[in-house]
């Protein structure tokens, strides 16, 4: 992840030396495929506050260091049946092989992630 000049990122949206120390030391730790939730990595980052928190994301996001996906999860709360690029390309419905039936897709049923991009 040492490809990254993070300081580019975090001054472009007015964030100081300690969330970029932050940052800088959360993408080092990062794998490719690894995944986050949003509330996990603001956690760790500590922005001052989640839209411009967003913001970064989306710049990581465009950058190619992270990838922004979708994920379907199963009511059963037994965990994700399935990945998109967007909401958009999420069906209405869809098996849900951990409850063994299908479902009708719900928002509550939709997670945002960000995976840890494969050139990283």
């Amino acid at each position: 992840m040492s490809s990254i000049n993070l300081g580019e990122v975090t001054s472009k949206f007015r964030q100081g030396l300690g969330v970029r120390r932050r940052l800088q030391k959360l993408a080092s730790s990062w794998r490719p495929g690894e995944v986050y939730t949003f509330e996990h990595l603001y956690q760790k980052v500590s922005p001052s506050s989640p839209a411009v928190f967003s913001l970064m994301l989306s710049e990581l996001v465009q950058r190619g260091f992270l990838e922004k996906l979708v994920r379907v999860e199963s009511p059963s709360n037994q965990g994700g049946i399935k990945d998109f690029a967007s909401v958009s390309d999420v069906p209405d419905r869809i098996y849900d092989w951990r409850s063994d039936r299908e479902i009708e897709v719900q928002p509550d049923n939709l997670r945002v992630l960000f995976r840890v991009g494969h050139g990283q």
